[in-house]
């Protein structure tokens, strides 16, 4: 047995030579409560006498640990350790060690970076920003708000490309942390509140299982064509739609849960860049008319649609329709700026009233932004404006489609604003400055 156990090290831990081996372990846990921490980057490098040192690099597995080995004969072994993680500060050591064991046991213990000591609880004025997160290695590019009052991170060290990791954050400590497989773009929440990562060629969905993360694979195909088109959803209505972004022009319905039927409650259009789509027809060569006119065979699909969705699109004159539904209550409420109203239907779907909408107009003058914000908790309507970097938020009162209240952003050229319970959450970095984007929250005025 004494000749097979390092033999079978060997085949496990990946040796170098058929020598006598011993197995170094070590383990990586979290100081204050001695959990333990998987993708701890370490870098080993064996000290080798009379020779150049060798650099070895591990990632800790789920159970927190990293394994190398020692050929030396006289089972003497020296070695430096440096560590990186982006949840815990750096770690850096140089060990001697002499023993005969076949596997040598250490155990390191890292301090987390984010830990913020509270001593007392401190009550902000409205308009006065908290910091939620911050930190010295990593910004955040995006987040959800979640129902307990956590928050979901999607964070990078320098680019989103190679180092994106979601964090749990609960406002105080960072719970876990998960290194994505490929790029991440966004987080987004569906009709049922649940969230997930999309990234450059696959989605994931997040699972949160008590304090700990991990995905799951959805095709990108299914989740776009059979979960992204459902806006909200009641008890037994599903609303949806069939925007597509290279169309100015689409439809919203209801879909019952109860007798599986659905019905159209709106059109939306807009009728100046649909013209100025499909005259593009008109002004491109033969040999794309002739392009057209196949598709329109083969499809079914308008010689006009194909050239407006593969020309026009690509014109600064085009701009994708923008008409977003909010549900409150037993009220649905489109926002059809083409037609500037506002359009309130009951949970059914029957229509109850049309207000007039006009604070989109001079965008110049008002900086509106195209972005319709709910607080989901509270049911309120917010419009998204900014003038020289400053951010305002306005309430829309649904009643008479005027902005009631403006309520400033105390920072400039903040970034995915979102509003829950009065208290508006942002991404906010300083302009010029070293410091990583951080996310504050802020109590609104109303």
């Amino acid at each position: 047995m004494k000749f097979f156990k390092p033999l079978l090290y060997f085949f496990i831990f990946n040796a170098q030579s058929f020598t006598a081996q011993q197995v170094i372990q070590i383990t990586f846990r979290e100081k204050i409560d001695n959990s333990i921490i998987h993708n701890v980057s370490a870098t080993i490098k064996l000290k080798n006498k009379g020779a150049l040192d060798t650099t070895i690099y591990r990632k800790s597995n789920e159970q927190g640990s990293i394994f190398f080995t020692n050929t030396a004969l006289n089972n003497a072994i020296a070695f430096s350790i440096n560590t990186t993680h982006s949840v815990f500060e750096d770690f850096t050591k140089t060990y001697s060690i002499q023993s005969k064991l076949d596997t040598i046991r250490l155990s390191v213990s890292l301090v987390a970076l984010k830990v913020q000591a509270i001593n007392q609880i401190t009550v902000k004025a409205p308009g006065v920003p908290d910091t939620v997160f911050q930190s010295t290695k990593i910004s955040v590019a995006d987040y959800e708000l979640l129902d307990n009052g956590r928050y979901l991170l999607l964070t990078y060290e320098r680019t989103l490309a190679k180092q994106s990791e979601l964090l749990l954050f609960d406002g105080i400590n960072v719970l876990s942390s998960f290194q994505l497989p490929e790029k991440a773009l966004y987080l987004t929440k569906d009709y049922r509140n649940n969230t997930h990562i999309i990234c450059e060629s696959n989605v994931y969905g997040v699972v949160f299982t008590n304090n700990e993360l991990s995905i799951g694979l959805i095709p990108k195909e299914y989740f776009f064509k059979y979960i992204a088109p459902i806006v909200d959803s009641n008890t037994t209505k599903l609303y949806f739609s069939n925007f597509n972004k290279d169309y100015p022009a689409f439809d919203y319905f209801t879909y019952d849960l109860s007798d599986s039927t659905y019905r159209k409650i709106l059109h939306i259009e807009d009728d100046l860049i649909m013209e100025l789509y499909r005259s593009e027809y008109k002004w491109v060569d033969v040999r794309t008319k002739l392009w057209a006119k196949n598709k329109e065979l083969q499809t079914g699909i308008d010689a006009e649609i194909w050239v407006g969705a593969n020309y026009f699109t690509q014109s600064i004159y085009y701009e994708e329709v923008y008409a977003p539904l909010f549900q409150r209550n037993d009220s649905v409420f489109i926002f059809d700026f083409s037609k500037d109203q506002l359009y309130v239907f009951n949970k059914l779907g029957d229509s109850l009233n049309l207000v007039p909408i006009y604070f989109h107009y001079f965008k110049n003058k008002t900086g509106w932004k195209r972005q319709i914000i709910q607080d989901k908790s509270t049911g309120k309507i917010y419009s998204l404006f900014e003038k020289d970097g400053n951010v305002f938020l306005g309430l829309i009162s649904t009643s008479t489609g005027l902005i009631t209240k403006k309520h400033r952003l105390h920072f400039k050229y903040v970034e995915e604003v979102k509003i829950d319970f009065g208290i508006a959450t942002y991404i906010y970095r300083p302009f010029e400055s070293p410091q990583k984007k951080y996310l504050y929250k802020e109590k609104l005025l109303d």
